[in-house]
């Protein structure tokens, strides 16, 4: 599907889930358009959708449409492209329970321990599906199902900066301190995000994260 927000930006849906193969065909997309539509000054890729900006009186709509309708179904067709990211960024974690207010509950729920719930976050290699809600934020998937939940029905006025929460079947660090829904399951030192134009620099749709566990002695080791 597209929509036109503005005279010259488009919006585009593909017809794909909003996971990583999702977001390996909007960058396909987005490189297409910006090779073959005129002026392109800004996309923004995310989940299974692209926003695409162009220039003043650049476009024709209706040949915007034409090549961005013929690029989708191709895009949504065929093998979605190797992703163009170097190797993961990797982010020491803590899982203690004192800095993640859900972890023991979210254990207990589905009949874990805190280590295995640690462990089960901690060794997969998750996609930056989109970035957003706050500078710096990125949303991660595929969480694993074991230990997936949805997010609190009424969120914190406050989470704390390098807090690791998780929603569904996403995970996320929360850049800075400010209200927050997700359910907190660790800490990554705050120092990590400390930098405003590195925090945001740090994470770009279709890269790659990991988690690193650390006990509490290191985190606070790097806090100092």
């Amino acid at each position: 599907m597209i929509t036109f927000p503005g005279p010259v930006s488009a919006l585009v849906t593909l017809p794909v889930p909003a996971d990583r193969d999702g977001i390996a065909r909007v960058l396909g997309l987005e490189r297409f358009a910006r090779d073959a539509l005129p002026d392109v000054r800004a996309t923004i890729p995310a989940f299974n959708r692209l926003l695409i900006e162009g220039a003043p009186h650049s476009w024709d709509p209706e040949e915007v449409e034409a090549l961005l309708t013929a690029a989708a179904k191709e895009c949504v067709r065929g093998t979605p492209p190797e992703p163009e990211t170097g190797g993961p960024v990797s982010l020491p974690a803590c899982y203690d329970p004192d800095l993640a207010p859900d972890l023991a509950d979210l254990a207990a729920s589905r009949g874990l321990s805190v280590a295995e719930v640690a462990r089960l976050h901690s060794r997969a290699q998750y996609v930056v599906l989109a970035t957003g809600f706050a500078p710096g934020f990125a949303y991660l998937g595929d969480l694993d199902a074991r230990i997936a939940m949805p997010r609190l029905p009424t969120p914190r006025r406050r989470v704390e900066a390098g807090s690791v929460g998780i929603a569904d079947r996403r995970t996320g660090i929360y850049p800075a301190a400010g209200p927050g829904g997700w359910r907190l399951i660790g800490r990554v030192p705050p120092a990590l995000f400390a930098d405003a134009t590195e925090r945001i620099s740090r994470f770009r749709a279709e890269g790659t994260v990991e988690f690193r566990a650390i006990d509490r002695k290191t985190y606070q080791a790097e806090c100092e």
